[in-house]
């Protein structure tokens, strides 16, 4: 039986929000290393595994799409983007064009044992899971989800909803939250929000966050209420939510 680390990719190519064309090194493998230089990508200071392309203007997704054909056929394994895969099945329409209406590529919910988990689509791009572990979550390979350190609290990890919601939005994700814990993250973010505004001006009112409104994004209890938040009923206990395991969210075989 393969290990997990063995059912990684050598290489992904994909779209980073901040970074642009990048290429992301999960074995950091010195062969793959050497084969990224050659293809001018560059490391991302403070990014052991990833690497940015230089002069992306100068054809950058053609110069990514060389560079992949070119690592599979010395044998690489290689997982990319739509946008820069050299040989999609013929008349293959785009990736996000194939995943079905309303099905998100990452959701967030929490666990009574685990905390606040994410769970990821498998039609969603390689890059969606180093987003989340840019944010503090691991992969858990044996329940294939994404979970937080145990020593996190839950506003602490609240905020890492709230900031991973916001990254993964820039670059065009699908995301479903939890409902209820999407007005906590909304709530959160408010605080936070407030306690900053009058540290900075002394007085007067915080300014809204566009984190409140990615947070609740996608959520499940938006649907048939367009242009409101889930509402929790009233004088219902926390404890007594039901638990969602954000596995449900994709209806395909894993």
């Amino acid at each position: 039986m393969p290990s997990p680390y063995d059912a990684l990719p050598d290489l992904t190519f994909g779209h980073h929000p901040v970074y642009g064309i990048v290429a992301a090194n999960p074995k950091n493998l010195a062969a793959s290393t050497w084969m990224l230089k050659g293809f001018d990508f560059h490391p991302v200071p403070d990014q052991p595994t990833l690497y940015a392309l230089a002069d992306q203007e100068r054809d950058g997704p053609d110069r990514t799409a060389r560079a992949v054909a070119l690592l599979r056929k010395s044998g690489f394994r290689v997982d990319v983007d739509a946008a820069f895969d050299p040989s999609p099945a013929p008349n293959a329409a785009p990736a996000h064009s194939r995943v079905p209406l309303g099905e998100p590529d990452v959701a967030f919910a929490e666990h009574p044992r685990l905390g606040i988990v994410a769970a990821i689509n498998d039609r969603a791009s390689g890059l969606t899971g180093l987003a989340l572990m840019e944010h503090g979550w691991r992969h858990n390979p044996g329940l294939d989800i994404y979970t937080l350190p145990a020593a996190t609290d839950r506003d602490e990890a609240l905020g890492k909803v709230a900031g991973a919601t916001v990254s993964l939005h820039r670059s065009g994700v699908r995301i479903a939250v939890q409902p209820r814990l999407a007005q906590d993250v909304a709530a959160r973010t408010r605080t936070a929000a407030a306690t900053t505004a009058s540290r900075e001006r002394g007085q007067g009112a915080p300014r809204a966050s566009p984190v409140t409104a990615a947070a609740l994004a996608a959520s499940p209890a938006r649907a048939g209420l367009p242009g409101k938040a889930p509402v929790p009923a009233p004088g219902a206990p926390a404890a007594a939510a039901r638990p969602v395991d954000p596995r449900i969210a994709f209806s395909h075989t894993r």
